[in-house]
């Protein structure tokens, strides 16, 4: 959007007016809106209904989501633990 140019009744023209200068700030804050997607830390969703990956999500490294560790008798958290611990996944344990 441009610079508003505002034609009064009396043929002048100027840079500005009250009414003018809310119309196209009334506008803008539209396109703002419009263009400003809402993040949850997974996925950012625009009013439009698109959705792109959160830029500033933080990875779920866990252990249990990286590897299957269906049948481990372990528990999720001790799983979990022994990754942070160590720094490596620990290998299941059948």
């Amino acid at each position: 959007m441009g610079p508003i140019t505002t034609y009064w009744s009396d043929g002048s023209v100027t840079g500005y007016s009250d009414h003018c200068q809310s119309i196209h700030d009334q506008a803008l804050q539209g396109e703002v809106e419009a263009n400003t997607p809402v993040c949850d830390g997974t996925i950012c969703r625009y009013p439009s209904g698109a959705t792109i990956p959160d830029p500033n999500a933080v990875p779920d490294d866990r252990c249990t989501n990286q590897i299957n560790y269906a049948g481990d008798p372990r528990s999720n958290a001790e799983i979990n633990s022994i990754g942070a611990q160590t720094g490596q996944c620990p290998e299941p344990i059948s």
